[in-house]
């Protein structure tokens, strides 16, 4: 959240499309990043040897040794995906219309 909240400082007086820091966008700005927290978490499943016995995604999305670079990048996109689509339906489900970022 501090990074979206500097960048509405830093932005908003040369970018009319960046509004200037509010109450409102400051609420919107902190669920966007829970949901960039999301994807992130996710992202830490495709370490096959972090922790494999509690890692419930590494048999969808866990990177191995043997795994070409190509599909290694492909199972990275598709974790922060998942975790940006699980976070953001979550979000859609639980709050009215127009209220998420």
């Amino acid at each position: 959240n501090f990074g979206l909240r500097v960048a509405r400082n830093l932005y908003s007086a040369s970018m009319v499309a960046v509004e200037e820091p509010t109450f409102d966008n400051g609420k919107s700005d902190f669920h966007l990043s829970l949901t960039i927290g999301a994807a992130t978490a996710f992202f830490v499943a495709t370490d096959s040897a972090y922790k494999p016995a509690e890692n419930f995604l590494l048999n969808v999305v866990g990177i191995s040794d043997t795994d070409s670079v190509i599909k290694a990048c492909l199972l990275a996109g598709l974790s922060t995906a998942l975790g940006f689509g699980v976070a953001q339906t979550l979000f859609n489900i639980l709050f009215p219309v127009g209220k998420c970022w």
